[in-house]
Formats: C-alpha cells, structure tokens, sequence
C-alpha cells in the first residue's frame, strides 16, 4: 500500500525559482506527498532543488499537455490529488488542515492573492462554491483520488477553464466542504484562460442539466459565465446560448443566472438572437487578507530542524529587516536599510 497521501500536479513549468519555492512549501509539511510534474522541463531546473525534494517528484511526458496530465492521474498514488501551479505557496500544516477538512471527501479552503505589494484574498470570509467557481483559482482545491479514477473523469484541456471544468464534473459525485481560512496563495495574475476546453462546454452543459445536481451546475455556470464574459465574441456567445438552452427547463437556474450576471436571459434563449445585441455588466472583488504565508515561529523551526535551508531563513531575516526599517521616518537610515533588506529578499520580494 502506498505510504503517499497527497498527489500534487503540476500542468507545465516555467520558472525555477517559483519551482524552488513551491516545493520547499510543499515537502516542508508532514503529510507525504509527491509532486508530479507534466510535460517537457529543462533539468536546470531541478539543479538547485536538494535531493530529498528530487526523490520525490515524478516528471510526466506524453504526446501532448492533456496527455500529460491525464497520464499524471493515472499514475498518482495519494489518497487525495490536487491541480497546483508553481507560483503557489502553502501555508503551514496547510494539506493536514485541508485533509481534517475534508471529513473523507474533499475540501475548498480560501487563497490570498499577492498583487502589487498586497495581499488580498480571494474569496469573502464565509465564502460558498458558487463565489469559488467565480475566480480563476483551482489550486485550493483537494480532492479524492478514488472518486476521480473510479467515475473516469477526464481533462479537456490544461488551462484554467478547463481544470474549473474538471472540478465542476467531480462535484457531481462528491461533496466538497469549504474551510474559510487562508491557506495557499499565489502572486500569479489568477485570470480565466481557456484553450480547446470551450468547445467541450456545451456537451458538459447536456450532462450537468440530465444529472440535476442544482449544486455542481451552478458551480459549472458560474464558471463559465465568469470566464466568457470577460472576453465576449461571437463564438463564445453561441456558447453561452448552449449553456443557458442546457437548462431552459429550470426556472430558479435561469432566474439566478439573470440575478448573477446581470444578463438578459431571454436573448440568450433565443435561437435567433445575435451577439451585436447582448449587453452585460459585470465586477471583480478581492476580500482584504493580512495574513502572510509563514509565522516565524514556524520559519525558525523549520530551519533548525532541517526543512528549509539558508537561503530561505535570509530571506525572512529580510522581509523582518525591511519591516522595521519602513516604519522609520525618512532619512537616510530608512532608505540604506530597506535597499538592505531587499538585497535580502532577493527576487522573492513582492512590492
């Protein structure tokens, strides 16, 4: 029996630095996981990582991105699975908080979201589903391994949309318990990306309106709606008309798409409505978030006892350094003190 209980997957890399930091999060924790990364990467990357991060990683190839990971699934051996990317960081004891969560099935937790020197987070504080599948952010996701290999759930694609998608079709068969705590970020742009996946869109829209799960439809739509709207054309309205046609029977799922979206819902029944004339308004809201990936009560341990190197203990030295000097008065001594510090800090420092 495999002693892995976490399987992380990681679609593509393109920065070792980000891969460097991503898995000394990762491995830093006491839950035993692996690390399987898709696709064709440059061994330069693994040059700096020590050897106990490289025994632990599985590189993953096949004739395409999708391949790739739908060859990662099948090869994983963790009870649970998660879709990550290398920008991510977990906080600490972040997968056990997330496996207690879980009670068994799978878990939600909220992510902070690190844009132009702060931190926000994702979601609001007692966020549901339906606001998750509302962001571009999969990465907080852990699910069950048996759930997805035992229902052959598939990717169509390796792009952000797609994974949504992905996990839209595995809450048809699992519940998902949502923890409210911040326990990854991120400092990537978290936007909606889509590739080949929208043309699978409507096909997955048939299955959701047959199954009646009220909850992983709205999960799916909201998905959607969020992903398309941001970049309207033609074609990707006629999705939506799919989408929407999906569930013209449900009168409460039309009702809240209208309420949702702020969209005319008639038109979009309409089989002989045109996009020139669709019209739709439309926010994006971050929640403010004050909490940073690492204590430093658990940085100091952490070092001590092995899990992060030199490098990583500079670089909290820094930010700690750069705190201090910041809340100075101007002067001198606040300006050579924080050019300091981000010496420190390195390509690491946000702001």
């Amino acid at each position: 029996m495999s002693s892995i209980v976490l399987s992380v997957i990681l679609p593509a890399v393109t920065d070792s630095e980000k891969l460097s930091r991503f898995c000394s999060s990762l491995f830093s924790g006491n839950t035993p996981a692996e690390l399987l990364i898709c696709g064709e990467t440059d061994s330069r990357f693994f040059e700096k990582l020590p050897q106990e991060y490289t025994e632990k990683i599985v590189l993953v190839n096949a004739e395409d991105k999708v391949q790739s990971v739908s060859k990662a699934i099948e090869i994983s051996r963790g009870k649970f699975l998660m879709f990550s990317d290398e920008s991510v960081i977990f906080a600490p004891d972040a997968i056990e908080k997330l496996i207690v969560a879980s009670r068994g099935n799978s878990a939600v937790c909220n992510a902070g979201i690190i844009q132009n020197g702060e931190c926000n987070k994702a979601f609001s504080e007692s966020f549901s589903l339906e606001e998750a599948a509302g962001k571009a952010v999969h990465f907080n996701y852990l699910l069950s391994t048996d759930i997805i290999k035992n229902n052959a759930l598939s990717l169509c694609g390796t792009s952000t949309l797609a994974i949504m998608l992905f996990i839209a079709d595995y809450l048809r068969y699992d519940n998902c318990n949502a923890l409210h705590e911040v326990l990854v970020y991120s400092d990537s742009k978290n936007e909606y990306t889509s590739d080949d996946s929208i043309s699978y869109i409507e096909e997955y829209a048939k299955i959701f309106s047959l199954t009646q799960n009220d909850k992983a439809s709205i999960f799916f739509i909201k998905a959607v709606f969020t992903a398309l709207l941001a970049n309207m054309n033609a074609e990707t309205f006629e999705v939506l008309k799919s989408t929407v046609r999906a569930f013209s029977d449900s009168v409460l799922i039309l009702a809240w798409i209208r309420a949702s979206f702020s969209v005319d819902v008639d038109m979009l029944l309409d089989e002989d409505s045109y996009f020139g004339d669709f019209k739709v308004n439309g926010m994006n809201v971050y929640y403010k978030e004050v909490t940073l990936p690492m204590v430093p009560d658990s940085v100091v341990r952490n070092f001590f006892s092995g899990k992060y190197g030199v490098d990583i203990l500079k670089k909290c030295i820094g930010a700690w350094l750069h705190y201090k000097f910041y809340c100075r008065k101007d002067g001198k001594i606040k300006t050579l003190g924080c050019k300091l510090s981000r010496k420190l800090l390195g390509g690491d420092f946000v702001g």
